[in-house]
C-alpha cells in the first residue's frame, strides 16, 4: 500500500486538464516546466511521475456513474434519488445528448495517453538513472516501467474504444490513435481509425507490456522462489498489488477481443469475430492457468471477511484500488433503526429474477425449480443473498421490512418522506458490509474496500463466452470447453447445493443444447455492480428497453406472512432509447474542435 500512496502523491504533480485540441501539447502545472520536468539528469523522480497519472484509469469505487453504480443505468439496479443522472435517463425524454453524455471518459483517457508518451519519449533512455545505488535495480524498474506504461497505454485506448467505437455511416469506426508525442496542429488533423485497426493497436501495446519487466505477481515470496532471475525486491516485491502485472494484460486481452467480438461490433463479419473469440479464449485461458482454482470464497455468513474486505492475499483480484471507508455503508445501509444512511441503490425485480434456485434451474422452469411466489426468497442461489437485502432479510441483527408500516418505510423512525427508501423494496448486499454502526455509542469499525479492474471470475466467464461462440459448448480451446468453464463458476458458487466440479453434477447445464442464454445471465449474475451490464447489453445486441420492475409487498397479519406483486414497473413512463444508444456519443466539443472527427451516427 505505501508503494501505490506514493505513486498517487506523484500523480497530484501533474493533474492538467486537455482535450484532442491540446492533445500531447506541454500542458505542465504552474510549478513544473516542461524543461524542469523532462531533465531527467536533474529530476529522474519527475520523468518517472509523468506517466502515474494514468493509473486514474483503474477506478477507486464502482459508483462512477455520476456517483451511482452504472447498473443504475440499466435493468439490475436503480437509484433512489429523483434527481440522479440515472433516475432522469429514464424518466426525462431526450436526457442523453452528445453535450450531455454522463460515460464521459474522452478527456482523461487522452491526457492520461499525453503524460505517457511523454514519459515514454525520455524515461527509458539508457543514460537515466533512477536507483543510483544499484545498477541492477535501475534496469529492472525501467523494464517495469515500460510494462507499466505500455499496459497503462493499453487500458486507457480500450477504455476510449469501448465508449466511443460506433457507426459513422453504416461503418463500425474506432478512435483516433497516435503512437508518439504529436503537435497541438497535428492533433487537430487527427481522424478515427477503423474499428479492427483500433483493436490490433491496443493489443499490441499489450503484447509490448507482457514482454517488458512484469512478473505474474508481485510479492517477496515470487522474488524469492526465482534466484536465478535476480529480482530486486524493492522493485518486485510486496506492497505492489496495485501495478499491472503479466495476469492483467492477459485479463485486458481477453476482455478487448471479447468486446470486439460481439454483435454490435463485428458488424456481420463472422470470419473476423470468430477470430476474436478465439483469440479472447486464449487469453481468458492463460489467466486461469497462472490463476488456478476460483478461490472458496462465497460464503453467505462470512461474505464480508472472505472477500468484500479482503484487500490484500485475495487471488480474485488481478488489478484493484483500495481504500478504508464507510461511505459504501453509508450510501447504501437500509435506513432501518433510524439511521442517518442513503439506502441509495435498489437491486431489480429482473435482477432478483436472474438468481436460479440452489438446484441450479431458473426461476422459470416450474417443472424442476421449485420456485415458489409465497416464499420467492427460499432456497435461492448462495450468491443472491450475498448481493440482495430483500424483504424480511436479517442485516446488521435487523429484519429488514419493506411493508407499509415496517421499518424502512414513510413515518418508521427518523424517515420523514421517502428519499432514502428503496424503490424496488430491496437494498444493496454486494460490496456493503456489516462493520459499520452508525449508531451513536456503538462501537464501529471502519472497513476496507476494493475496485477490482478485474475478476479471476471473469476470465472464467469471458472464456466461456468466447469459446462457446467460438468452437461450441463442448470443444476444447487450450484444454477446457465453455460448459466445463461455467460449471466451475457455477461450482464455486454452491450450486447445485450437493454439487461438485464434474457437469454431471448440474443437472440444468448438462441438459442444455445452446449455453447462450446461461453465459449471460451467469455473467449478469457473478459481476453485477461492477461495471458491466451496461456495456454487456449494448455490445451483445440486447433489448435497451427492458421494463425495469420492482417488488410490492403487503403483510395482513404485521410481518408474519407477506403477499407480493414483482409485475409493477420501477419507473413512471420509462422513457425509450433508440438503438443508436447502443454507442457513446463523443463529446459534441471535441466535434466541433476537430474537422476530421466524425461523431457516431445518430448522435445531435
Amino acid at each position: 500500500m505505501k508503494n501505490i500512496s506514493n505513486y498517487i502523491l506523484l500523480l497530484l504533480l501533474f493533474i492538467v486538464s486537455v482535450g484532442c485540441s491540446d492533445y500531447f501539447e506541454p500542458n505542465f502545472n504552474n510549478n513544473l516546466s516542461e524543461e524542469t520536468v523532462l531533465d531527467y539528469e536533474l529530476n529522474p523522480e519527475y520523468v518517472e511521475g509523468l506517466y502515474v497519472p494514468a493509473y486514474g484509469a483503474i477506478p477507486g469505487s464502482y459508483t462512477t456513474f455520476s456517483g451511482d453504480f452504472l447498473d443504475c443505468a440499466t435493468d439490475n439496479a436503480v437509484s433512489n434519488d429523483y434527481n440522479s443522472t440515472a433516475w432522469k435517463m429514464h424518466t426525462v425524454s431526450n436526457f442523453f445528448t452528445s453535450g450531455n453524455y454522463p460515460i464521459y471518459t474522452w478527456n482523461n483517457n487522452y491526457r492520461y495517453i499525453k503524460n505517457i508518451y511523454k514519459f515514454l519519449s525520455v524515461g527509458l533512455n539508457d543514460d537515466i538513472v533512477y536507483r543510483n545505488s544499484n545498477e541492477d535495480r535501475n534496469i529492472q524498474i525501467k523494464k517495469r516501467m515500460e510494462g507499466e506504461a505500455h499496459f497503462l497505454l493499453a487500458l486507457n485506448y480500450f477504455q476510449l474504444l469501448r465508449d466511443y467505437a460506433g457507426p459513422v455511416d453504416g461503418e463500425i469506426m474506432g478512435i483516433p490513435i497516435v503512437d508518439k508525442v504529436i503537435t497541438e496542429e497535428e492533433a487537430l488533423e487527427l481522424k478515427r481509425a477503423p474499428y479492427a485497426e483500433s483493436v490490433e493497436f491496443i493489443v499490441a501495446h499489450i503484447d509490448t507490456a507482457l514482454t517488458s519487466g512484469l512478473l505474474p505477481e508481485y510479492s517477496d515470496e515470487y522474488v524469492n522462489s526465482h534466484p536465478d532471475d535476480n529480482l530486486q525486491s524493492t522493485i518486485y516485491g510486496d506492497g505492489l498489488a496495485g501495478l499491472p502485472t503479466t495476469v492483467a494484460c492477459n485479463a485486458l486481452k481477453s476482455r478487448l477481443l471479447l468486446y470486439a467480438a460481439s454483435p454490435a461490433f463485428s458488424a456481420g463479419n463472422s470470419a473476423q469475430a470468430a477470430g476474436y473469440y478465439t483469440r479472447s479464449a486464449e487469453a481468458a485461458k492463460k489467466v486461469i492457468d497462472a490463476l488456478g482454482n476460483l478461490p472458496d470464497i462465497y460464503h453467505p455468513n462470512t461474505i464480508d471477511d472472505d472477500f468484500f474486505t479482503k484487500v490484500d492475499a485475495n487471488p480474485e483480484l488481478i488489478l484493484r484500488r483500495a481504500n478504508q471507508t464507510k461511505a459504501w455503508e453509508e450510501d447504501n445501509y437500509p435506513p432501518s433503526l433510524g439511521l442517518s444512511v442513503q439506502g441509495s441503490t435498489n437491486p431489480s425485480q429482473n435482477l432478483v429474477d436472474a438468481f436460479p434456485m440452489s438446484n441450479g434451474y431458473p426461476i422459470t422452469d416450474s417443472a424442476n425449480s421449485e420456485y415458489s411466489e409465497d416464499m420467492p426468497y427460499e432456497n435461492r442461489d448462495p450468491r443472491f443473498y450475498m448481493t440482495i437485502i430483500y424483504n424480511n432479510a436479517e442485516f446488521h441483527n435487523l429484519n429488514i421490512q419493506m411493508w407499509n408500516g415496517g421499518n424502512t418505510s414513510v413515518g418508521a423512525a427518523n424517515i420523514s418522506d421517502d428519499s432514502r427508501v428503496s424503490r424496488t423494496n430491496y437494498y444493496l448486499r454486494k460490496w456493503i458490509t456489516e462493520k459499520p454502526s452508525f449508531v451513536a455509542g456503538v462501537s464501529s469499525e471502519t472497513p476496507w474496500h476494493f475496485t477490482a479492474m478485474f475478476r479471476a471470475v471473469e476470465a472464467y466467464l469471458n472464456f466461456a463466452e468466447a469459446a462457446n461462440n467460438a468452437v461450441g459448448p463442448d470443444v476444447m480451446i487450450d484444454g477446457l470447453s465453455a460448459r466445463q468453464a461455467l460449471r466451475l463458476v457455477r461450482n464455486r458458487a454452491g450450486i447445485p447445493a450437493d454439487g461438485d466440479s464434474s457437469i454431471a453434477s448440474d443437472p440444468y447445464l448438462a441438459s442444455l443444447t445452446d449455453l447462450t442464454d446461461l453465459i449471460k445471465n451467469e455473467r449478469r449474475i457473478e459481476l453485477c455492480f461492477e461495471g458491466h451490464r451496461f456495456y454487456d447489453i449494448r455490445r451483445w445486441g440486447d433489448d435497451l428497453n427492458t421494463t425495469v420492475k420492482k417488488s410490492e409487498v403487503s403483510t395482513d397479519d404485521n410481518g408474519t406472512t407477506f403477499n407480493y406483486n414483482f409485475n409493477e414497473n420501477v419507473y413512471p413512463n420509462q422513457v425509450s432509447f433508440p438503438d443508436y444508444m447502443r454507442y457513446g456519443a463523443i463529446p459534441r466539443s471535441e466535434i466541433l474542435t476537430s474537422s476530421n472527427l466524425k461523431q457516431n451516427d445518430g448522435w445531435k
